[in-house]
């Protein structure tokens, strides 16, 4: 019972917080949410501070503060987490120059009411610390087991309850925490505490149940899709990885990108379906029971590949809802594999498939009647007459009808990079759906340099690769996806990747194309006519010549570093100069070609449209340049497996230039600016933590000041040390487990309990810490140093074994490096005992101080110089935190402080 109370506490501490990280995903924006969770985490610290300088007081009532204080909380979680949904907290306006001061009123707000319950539990931490001197090691052991448990139970809560509901479960664990820490008085008083502390949790419980005030921020997706008259809600589903609703509206339709002239080409318009959300935001369309008409495919951007050459095996990653395989069958594939990355979503699709095959049987390929090209080029066949009825209903077709073929086996859960590796037939076609990329965090590997190299590898000889890439917000993310995909065809032993690829383009997606033999001349006649036919764009194509392209859907250069954005026609030809040299351009001809090359009918759009993306891709891809204002303002490095960030591409010198333009950053790019600024944030307060205890006199006991100095190093190095390797490890788990949430669960509570057990086994080391701080950091560092040399080889070994196997890989790698990654804090703490104590509480502080900004700073380092560097500087932390570390004192030995004080008084006398 001893250790009961903090074990329960740091149970329901972390869960809490883990939880607010859901609750923002869920009720705004996950990257405001760390923001604010990431500075109430710095009541953690103040409390160490506190306790530092008046730790006396606080010893004399530990008994009743034991009982009091998880008492205390249970008003403070639920009263802090019903005051979040009054705050009226709006990101947009965060990005507004006229409006954000106010929206940084809100985030202090935010702060004000998470701050007291962090606070409150830092406080019962840092005093049971003191209070139990000789057993810190046991202490800790409780703390850290208590919160590597907690990470666990309330991912699984998440699955049982509502979301807005699972504060519930965490009030349990602070009112028996309060119940085995009664203070030693009479039975009635007694049962009249234990009767308080249950009658405040019922409070707590009915204020989060009925008050709390929870819900989707009017600007989020779903908000807008439940204010449509007439919309159900089919299904809600509970997950560790969000917060599932199907909704039925008239709105909700199928998203496929169509051309503008989609009524003329007779293709009719998207069709009616289900919408599927997560946390808020949609995930994907579903089919609807009944017949889909596919006619629209004659006007989609996705049609392409099928068209350029015939697909007999086709991998599709992400099935978008189920219309992908019958759109890929339609289009003539012969097989089609699917492969899903969320459980969820599967069994979603699973329970709502159509009841009735697809209309549009009469669309058949080639969807264009393509003009002749200046190759030379037999012109293609025209198009059926079935482009006349395709927009329109048409019976169930009857056997011997010109009905799809093919087959598409049962969707799959997985990583296509394992499935096209296991795969002992290659496929004429590997298509990534436009949600796939971010319908899980593991998906992101996919759109990596090793990720397009396994994929490529797994093409037949005619195979293609179609990536598609948004570029209505931010234009340069096509570019780096290009400059991944060369980086990824270079792993791949291509010599010339500029020939294996083509770009084709709407006003909001580019379609990136990838095929394992060069393009030929009738690959790219094709393509073009099939683009002109449904005035799509063709920026990119091996042979370009810009001045003979024709222009249909304008996109301007947008500056960030002269703060201009440019509409086509409008500039004079110095502007024209600027703009095109901060785009990246480096040939403005004007272009009066038609699809074919060759001057043609059609007007000379050139003159009044831009191509910014063209004007890059050219400069990069045919030009080898990247001189222009797109590769000088972000980074457009390609993705790697150790650098897997797509959408985090501002540089850091580049910041001040941002925030001028924050309005035109897209939502991507603000979790960026967030680290950024909370390790701003998070230092200066670090700097307070430090400063602050030495303001009182003597508020570090006897300690001399070169004591303190060496003590604050040690504990800055275990603080960056431990958090740098823990997200290295979630993150490097992420994609070998295909699952965030199973990752960050395996490893959090893998590396805590046992850290929890090597602080229990540390306690044999307390009476020569130094030697086992030293045995530790040694053993911890070792271990690092192989992981980060080995684990992504092994990693990529071992990737496609089933789960069970994977899952023990995982934590019988994360569970070693926890172990004595658990023994140095409470080996340190044990040698501040008595007249020193003081240092206890301060090292409690600045540890949780320096977590917080190890966050951020190991999300920045990551972005900037990849995984391997902050696995690399954690090794180094902990082999400073041996050299620094703390020795016992013997008793009646003065510090070094003392010991120069006394030789100067000798002296004088």
């Amino acid at each position: 019972m001893r250790y009961l109370g903090i074990f329960l506490v740091c149970l329901a501490s972390i869960a809490f917080e883990i939880f607010l990280v859901r609750h923002f995903a869920i009720t705004n924006w996950s990257e405001y949410g760390y923001w604010v969770i990431s500075m109430a985490m710095a009541g953690y610290s103040v409390s160490g501070v506190v306790l530092c300088l008046f730790g006396q007081a606080f010893q004399r009532r530990a008994g009743a503060l034991f009982f009091g204080l998880p008492v205390v909380m249970l008003l403070l979680m639920s009263g802090g987490y019903a005051a979040l949904g009054r705050i009226p907290f709006n990101p947009l306006e965060l990005q507004n120059e006229v409006l954000w001061a106010g929206q940084l009123v809100n985030i202090g707000k935010y702060y004000l009411a998470l701050f007291p319950f962090f606070f409150a539990s830092g406080l019962y931490v840092g005093l049971s610390f003191l209070a139990r001197q000789e057993d810190i090691p046991k202490v800790y052991m409780a703390d850290l087991v208590g919160a590597g448990l907690g990470a666990a139970a309330l991912l699984l809560c998440l699955s049982l309850a509502h979301p807005f509901h699972v504060p519930l479960f965490l009030l349990p664990p602070l009112a028996l925490a309060a119940l085995t820490s009664l203070p030693p008085v009479r039975a009635a008083a007694r049962a009249g505490l234990a009767g308080l502390a249950l009658l405040v949790m019922a409070g707590a419980g009915y204020l989060v149940l009925n008050h709390n005030n929870a819900a989707f921020s009017q600007y989020k997706p779903v908000a807008m899709a439940l204010n449509v008259e007439d919309n159900r809600v089919l299904r809600e589903l509970r997950s560790a990885r969000g917060y599932y609703q199907l909704l039925s509206s008239y709105l909700e339709r199928h998203d496929p990108d169509l051309s503008n002239n989609y009524e003329l080409l007779g293709a009719g318009g998207p069709p009616p379906a289900l919408g599927l959300y997560r946390d808020g935001e949609r995930l994907v369309s579903l089919p609807r029971h009944g017949a889909v008409n596919l006619g629209y495919l004659n006007a989609a951007l996705d049609s392409l590949p099928y068209v350029l050459r015939p697909q007999e095996r086709v991998l599709l990653a992400g099935g978008r809802g189920g219309f992908r395989p019958r759109e890929a069958l339609e289009l003539g594939a012969r097989h089609v594999d699917t492969v899903e990355s969320d459980p969820v979503l599967l069994a979603v699709m699973a329970a709502h498939a159509p009841s009735r095959p697809p209309t549009g049987y009469a669309l058949r390929l080639p969807l264009f009647e393509s003009r002749a090209d200046t190759e030379g080029l037999d012109a293609e066949p025209a198009a059926e007459t079935a482009n006349e009825t395709a927009g329109q209903d048409a019976p169930d077709a009857a056997p011997g009808h010109d009905a799809p073929t093919g087959r598409a086996t049962p969707p799959r859960l997985g990583s296509p990079l394992v499935l096209a590796a296991q795969a002992q037939t290659p496929y004429s076609l590997v298509d990534v759906s436009p949600e796939f990329l971010d319908q899980g965090q593991a998906n992101k590997y996919l759109l990596t340099a090793e990720g397009i190299a396994r994929l490529f590898k797994a093409l037949s000889a005619d195979g293609l690769l179609s990536l598609p890439m948004g570029i209505g917000e931010l234009p340069v993310y096509a570019l780096k996806a290009v400059a991944t995909v060369r980086e990824g065809l270079k792993l791949a032993g291509l010599a010339d990747p500029a020939a294996h690829l083509m770009v084709v383009r709407s006003s909001f997606t580019a379609r990136i194309l990838v095929s394992r033999r060069a393009f030929d001349a009738r690959d790219i006649a094709v393509a073009r006519a099939f683009a002109a036919e449904r005035s799509f764009d063709t920026p990119y194509y091996p042979g370009i010549d810009p001045a003979r392209v024709e222009v249909y859907n304008d996109l301007p250069p947008v500056s960030f570093e002269h703060g201009t954005t440019e509409a086509a026609g409008k500039d004079e030809p110095g502007e024209r100069a600027q703009a095109d040299a901060g785009s990246g351009a480096e040939s403005s001809a004007e272009p009066n070609g038609g699809p074919g090359g060759e001057a043609d009918s059609g007007p000379d759009t050139r003159a009044t449209a831009r191509d910014a993306l063209m004007d890059d891709l050219v400069a990069f891809l045919r030009d080898g340049k990247t001189g222009s204002s797109s590769f000088r303002f972000f980074n457009l490095a390609p993705s790697t497996q150790d650098r897997p960030f797509f959408h985090e591409i501002i540089r850091l010198s580049r910041i001040p230039q941002a925030l001028a333009r924050l309005e035109l950053l897209p939502r991507q790019e603000i979790g960026y600016l967030v680290n950024v600024a909370v390790l701003a944030q998070a230092a200066v307060f670090a700097l307070i933590v430090f400063l602050l205890p030495m303001l009182r006199r003597r508020g570090m006991g006897d300690l001399g000041g070169g004591e303190v100095l060496s003590g604050f190093g040690y504990f800055l190095c275990l603080g960056l040390g431990f958090l740098f390797i823990e997200i290295v490890l979630i993150e490097r788990f992420t994609f070998f487990l295909n699952d965030p949430a199973l990752a960050f669960a395996l490893v959090l509570s893998a590396m805590l309990i046992a850290s929890g057990l090597g602080s229990a086994f540390s306690g044999r080391f307390v009476p020569r810490p130094r030697a086992g701080i030293r045995l530790a950091c040694g053993l911890a560092a070792t271990l690092a140093a192989f992981s980060g040399l080995l684990l992504p080889r092994l990693l990529d070994l071992a990737l496609a074994w089933p789960d069970p196997a994977k899952m023990t890989l995982a934590i019988a790698i994360a569970a070693p490096l926890g172990f004595f990654m658990g023994m140095p804090f409470p080996l340190a703490l044990s040698t501040y005992r008595g007249a020193r104590s003081p240092f206890i509480p301060w090292a409690w502080s600045v540890n949780g101080a320096l977590s917080v900004v190890a966050t951020p700073l190991a999300n920045i380092l990551a972005v900037s110089c990849g995984y391997s560097l902050v696995f690399y500087a954690a090794l180094a932390l902990y082999a400073l935190a041996g050299l620094l570390a703390p020795t016992r004192r013997e008793h009646g030995e003065a510090s070094g402080g003392q010991r120069q004080r006394t030789a100067s008084g000798g002296q004088g006398a």
